[in-house]
């Protein structure tokens, strides 16, 4: 039997370099495995931002703001803010009492110094207040005309106490006249507006608050029918802080010292007064309670 024999297939390409083929296909599978880890990572962020969008953050909700109570007034009563009136007496051409013992001393300028003082003791403790006069004038040109436009001030603006700042004097022709001293209140009674509460107590308060702080020799309370006291709403005291006839008395009064105390020992006064009135705060601001129709 005869066999047919076939020649041997030549290959269709013939691998020369093993080493560089081998190189190239750890090349190709790197960049696959590269590419299949960043699809992988990519899958995951895109889940994260989806996540992130799909879940609300809690937010809390806003503090309520607290409303105060509203405040329940009595009957026959008006709810008033709390403002002080401080009156320093005299001013401009009218230079009140005069020093014996020393030109161009006088009583207006202890008067508005101590009165400015007692403005911003009250002003620090919060209390709102009104001065007839901050600079060296007068309210008028006619003194009383300047007199009803003090009283009128306070009037007008609601005042809650009124206190009125002097100097006194004793008329050097009467004997024994440079022996005088002292501090004086004066007061005059009107109608009510507080409960238990009047000028004549006002000024009992004031006279020991004074007194206390620059041991001044107290004289007393008198009731006196003056201009300011009249004329004034709520209860008023006019405080005659010193005798500028008096040689001691005279030197307490060109003492920063003596006015200083004298302006601590009116504020106390006030804050007493108002103690016993019992302001209270409101929103931020004191009230008073008065009598309706004062």
């Amino acid at each position: 039997m005869a066999y047919l024999k076939f020649p041997k297939p030549e290959p269709r390409f013939k691998l020369k370099n093993h080493t560089r083929f081998i190189a190239s296909l750890l090349v190709f599978l790197l960049m696959v495995t590269a590419v299949v880890v960043a699809l992988g990572k990519r899958g995951e962020t895109g889940d994260s931002e989806a996540a992130s969008v799909v879940v609300t953050p809690f937010v809390p909700p806003p503090t309520p703001e607290l409303t105060p109570p509203p405040i329940e007034i009595p009957a026959g009563k008006t709810m008033e803010k709390v403002k002080v009136v401080i009156d320093a007496g005299h001013g401009g051409d009218d230079p009140g009492t005069t020093s014996p013992y020393e030109d161009e001393f006088y009583e207006k300028e202890v008067t508005l110094d101590i009165a400015l003082k007692v403005r911003d003791l009250l002003t620090e403790a919060g209390i709102d207040v009104v001065v007839t006069r901050d600079t060296d004038t007068r309210l008028a040109n006619n003194q009383r005309e300047d007199l009803m436009l003090r009283a009128q001030l306070a009037n007008e603006n609601s005042a809650t106490l009124f206190v009125s700042i002097h100097v006194n004097a004793y008329d050097l022709k009467f004997k024994g006249a440079r022996q005088v001293n002292g501090m004086e209140i004066y007061y005059l009674n009107k109608q009510p507006i507080y409960d238990g509460f009047n000028s004549e107590q006002f000024a009992g308060i004031m006279g020991k608050a004074i007194q206390t702080q620059n041991g001044i020799y107290n004289r007393g309370i008198i009731e006196s029918d003056l201009s300011v006291l009249r004329n004034t709403k709520m209860p008023a005291v006019l405080v005659e802080t010193a005798y500028i006839t008096n040689q001691e008395d005279h030197d307490r009064l060109k003492s920063d010292e003596f006015r200083t105390n004298t302006a601590i020992g009116i504020t106390e006064g006030i804050k007493q007064a108002l103690d016993i009135l019992e302001v209270f705060e409101y929103e931020g601001d004191l009230y008073v309670f008065k009598e309706t129709g004062s």
